[in-house]
């Protein structure tokens, strides 16, 4: 099995406030079967330890078996003195150590430090200040995500964030925000209309399109914590406009623009010239772009040959192929973090289900199946699940999957949910 190598000596921001200090650590793990983490009890100074232990503990717990990669180890646990022997003995590879500090002027300290039990040596020493004395739940996330990256040398998505949109009332819907693990609801806009096809920037920039002047207008951040602002058409009605995409660099917007025929094509902006090209041309329908992560590569969905079906074009418009072959109704394209995969839907039989395409092995493999519908399917970050939207409990709601499509976890409870876009952070 493939071993991961890293050595960190980096000391990074990791959320608004919350700061993560680390020491340098150099680790070697197979990716053959999960690895087995034990924690003891945290330590407490300032803090309730029943809170800490609901708020933190529990959610850190679902934080890795969420993971694919860690579990916690639940059973069998020693005495929190015990020696290290004593814990490998138990089954734990890894022994994590925690302890909460509550300064006097209000800043909340966590010092993290995790053992190899069988070499009985420091695998992981990390302290996390959180100025803001935000929620436990959020040390618990990051420190989820840098256990994962020490594992496997890519940090984990537990403090990762999903942005959709939703219905929030008749003729109005808007865009919102949420955790990774379904908490921490944020509205982000307030147009009182429809608001549309929500599109985010490796560096946290929104783009999306909306129709609070009436006709439909791309709106979005030209500089990261910028405000909204019109991005498209700078000037006069641009027609019908959706799905917008930003390119990896952030550079440029992919959208589509209809006309009163009703045909639509791939359109590309230049955001620092104003200037957007075409890159299809013909009658019919291309919607649903999506870059490759290089940047240089567009899916997009096209009924150019009958029923909708999955494209592949460069980003000058050249090289046109199809790419799904089976199935009659086949869209909404999404191009994985590192590019080996195509994840779309294909409808059978009047519902929707997702599916990935491999392009290294040229095949197409069903990840969900059922009686209700599964759309919009996204990438997690770390490409190990799919966020989509299914009427599996009557209204429309946000859930995730693993590729296998055997954990499948409904993400929150809000309903009227669509287009849902998974990211780092904003």
């Amino acid at each position: 099995m493939p071993q991961f190598i890293h050595r960190i000596l980096l000391c990074a921001l990791v959320a608004p406030g919350l700061w993560a200090q680390q020491t340098e650590v150099v680790l070697s793990a197979t990716s053959s079967a999960k690895l087995v983490l034990a924690m003891t009890s945290p330590k407490t100074s300032g803090l309730d330890g029943a809170a800490v232990a609901a708020e933190f503990t529990a959610v850190l717990k679902r934080d890795l078996d969420e993971s694919g990669v860690i579990a916690m180890l639940q059973e069998r646990l020693p005495a929190d003195g015990a020696p290290t022997k004593a814990w490998k003995e138990a089954g734990a590879q890894w022994l994590l150590h925690t302890r909460f500090t509550k300064a006097a002027k209000g800043d909340l300290e966590m010092e993290a430090s995790a053992l190899d039990t069988a070499a009985e040596k420091g695998v992981f020493n990390r302290t996390y200040i959180d100025k803001r004395s935000g929620p436990l739940r959020y040390f618990a996330h990051y420190l989820a995500d840098d256990l994962v990256g020490r594992l496997t040398g890519e940090k984990g998505v537990a403090s990762s964030r999903i942005v959709f949109v939703r219905q929030v009332s008749n003729g109005v819907k808007e865009l919102f925000q949420v955790d990774r693990d379904g908490a921490g609801a944020m509205q982000l806009t307030r147009h009182g209309s429809l608001s549309l096809s929500p599109a985010v920037s490796a560096d946290g920039r929104l783009a999306y399109v909306t129709y609070k002047g009436g006709p439909p207008e791309i709106w979005g951040q030209r500089k990261k914590d910028g405000p909204h602002e019109r991005l498209y058409p700078t000037s006069g009605a641009g027609g019908m406009l959706s799905s917008p995409t930003w390119s990896p660099d952030g550079k440029r917007l992919a959208f589509v623009q209809g006309d009163r025929r009703g045909n639509s094509d791939i359109m590309v902006l230049d955001l620092a010239a104003s200037r957007a090209k075409r890159l299809t041309d013909g009658n019919g329908i291309n919607t649903e772009p999506s870059w490759n992560p290089n940047g240089n590569q567009l899916a997009f969905t096209s009924d150019r040959e009958g029923g909708p079906q999955v494209f592949l074009m460069q980003d000058d418009g050249s090289n046109l192929r199809r790419l799904t072959s089976e199935g009659l109704y086949n869209a909404s394209p999404a191009w994985s973090p590192n590019g080996a995969m195509v994840a779309y839907v294909s409808r059978f039989e009047g519902k929707f289900d997702l599916f990935i395409y491999k392009l290294g092995e040229g095949k197409a493999y069903q990840i969900t199946t059922g009686v209700s519908t599964s759309e919009s399917p996204a990438w997690s970050p770390d490409e190990r699940h799919l966020v989509f939207t299914s009427n599996r409990f009557g209204s429309s709601q946000l859930f995730t999957t693993d590729l296998s499509g055997r954990q499948i976890v409904r993400l929150s409870e809000l309903g009227g949910c669509q287009s849902p876009r998974w990211i780092r952070g904003r």
